[in-house]
């Protein structure tokens, strides 16, 4: 075996504990303003306290009247970390106020408990087949 396959067997299948989702919402007419300020101390917040949290991206479209985020999270307890913590509890309120999610889209291997958790959200779930991470 060559020393390339041996290096790389442990990653294949993409890590298969992260979790990755993609959420797109639309953002209320007149409230980019305020929802670009929220999304700022969100990131902030995620940034300083979640540690198991790998990516999180937020994109507007040309109009500014959608957003993407793209979060990754280490496995399913990162994301329940990331719903208990105070960025979750204080500003997504917040942004639900002003925004809607219209897509939601997970892809990883989910705990049964996550999966639960996430079907008031009704996603579209994913899960991993082939692939690497470098």
């Amino acid at each position: 075996m060559s020393a390339h396959k041996s290096r790389s067997r442990g990653k294949d299948v993409m890590k298969q504990h992260a979790v990755h989702f993609k959420a797109e919402f639309t953002i209320s007419e007149g409230k980019i303003k305020e929802y670009k300020k929220l999304i700022k101390e969100m990131s902030k917040l995620v940034e300083a306290n979640e540690p198991e949290t790998i990516n999180y991206q937020f994109y507007f479209d040309k109009s500014k009247t959608m957003c993407t985020v793209h979060e990754t999270y280490m496995n399913s307890e990162a994301v329940f970390f990331h719903i208990n913590r105070v960025a979750s509890q204080t500003v997504i309120p917040k942004i639900h106020d002003i925004s809607r999610i219209t897509k939601f889209v997970v892809y990883g291997t989910t705990s049964k408990k996550l999966q639960k958790a996430m079907e008031r959200l009704n996603p579209q779930i994913y899960v991993p087949f082939a692939g690497f991470n470098r």
